[in-house]
Formats: C-alpha cells, structure tokens, sequence
C-alpha cells in the first residue's frame, strides 16, 4: 500500500447495465406506460398510452457532450436529477456516478431534499465544480489536492461563492467539495455545461 502511485478513480462497483434499466423503467407502475425515443427525432416507440402525468420516458442519446447537455438543462430548471452511469463508487462518497444532482444557489433545497430521502439536517450536501474554478470557490485550494477529487478535504469558501451557491456552505463558512477534471468524464461535462449555462460555479 505504501509508495504507491496516487489513487486515478475509485469506480470500483458493478457497472449499469443498459438493458436491465430499459427492463426496469418498463415495470414501473406508471399508469401512462412508457415510451422510447431516440434523440435524433425518429419518434416514440414502445406500448402505453402516451405519457400523461406520471409517465416515463426513456431516451436513447449516443453522445456524451449531447447527454450531458440534457442533463445540464434540466438541472438549470431547477430539477433534482439522478445520475447513474459507468462502475459504482467505492467508499463512502457519490462522486458522480451514483450521485443526486441539483442547483446550489437556493439553500431550501437542503431542506426538501433530506425530507424527500429521509435524512437529518446534519448530513450536509457537498459542492461540485470543475478544476478550473476550484481557486474561485475555494480559498486554500492547490492543483496538488488530489484528494478533493474524490470529497475529502474541507476548505475555506470565498464570500463569491457562499452568495452564489449557500445551499453547499456549511455554517462556518466551509464546504467539502469535489473537484473534476476531464478524467470525469460524463460528470464533468454535465458539471461544466450547467457552468456555462447558469453562470454558477458549482452544483
């Protein structure tokens, strides 16, 4: 274990199975049924009566950049998204592949989303961001933080920050963030498309 290389990932988990969630999403109990569409406007396929309130929609995108971008936006309209992709995490931590996402800027959204999961008010939410503004975030931040890649090093925030995204501030003004690279693949470009979106450092 000692002199070692530093840790690249830590997706260590069983991988997502496409076919077993296309399987799952058809046995939900939706009364609308589901539908399947593709994202280069071939149309919906699949049984149900359409989609209605309550339906699911599975969609099929081959692009990563496009996904990621889908994702993006519904997270820039205020939407909680579950993102779910590639090999599990090992250890305590979600970092992007088993991982909720949703915007920062608001600090109620603390407060809706421990009653939706059942957790307490003491099991703070963490900040995301890309490398690139990590210092913009982050007072003490060094490119040699290998650790806060995988969120577990705590830093001072800057005041920009704590007015841009309270709901990931703790009350002494700390965060315990993770910071993503291109290495991250999906996660950073979801993570940098809402930047560029929004104007907001982090998620």
């Amino acid at each position: 274990l000692g002199g070692g290389a530093p840790l690249a990932h830590v997706f260590l988990g069983p991988a997502v199975n496409p076919d077993e969630v296309l399987a799952l999403a058809a046995a939900a109990p939706t009364p609308s049924g589901i539908q399947s569409r593709d994202s280069s406007g071939g149309g919906a396929r699949g049984g149900g009566s359409g989609l209605g309130s309550g339906g699911v929609v599975v969609e099929k995108r081959s692009e990563v950049k496009d996904f990621a971008d889908h994702v993006a936006r519904h997270l820039a309209e205020g939407r909680v998204v579950g993102l779910v992709y590639g090999r599990m995490e090992f250890g305590p931590r979600a970092l992007g592949h088993r991982s909720l996402l949703a915007e920062a800027k608001d600090r109620s959204i603390n407060d809706r989303l421990n009653a939706r999961l059942g957790r307490t008010e003491f099991m703070p939410f963490a900040p995301v961001t890309t490398q690139e503004l990590a210092r913009y975030c982050f007072k003490s931040w060094e490119d040699a933080h290998i650790a806060s890649r995988f969120m577990t090093m705590c830093y001072d925030t800057t005041e920009e920050f704590q007015e841009k995204c309270p709901a990931v501030v703790h009350v002494d003004g700390t965060a315990r963030p993770q910071i993503v690279d291109e290495r991250d693949d999906l996660y950073h470009q979801v993570v940098q498309s809402y930047i560029c979106r929004t104007g907001l450092p982090a998620l």
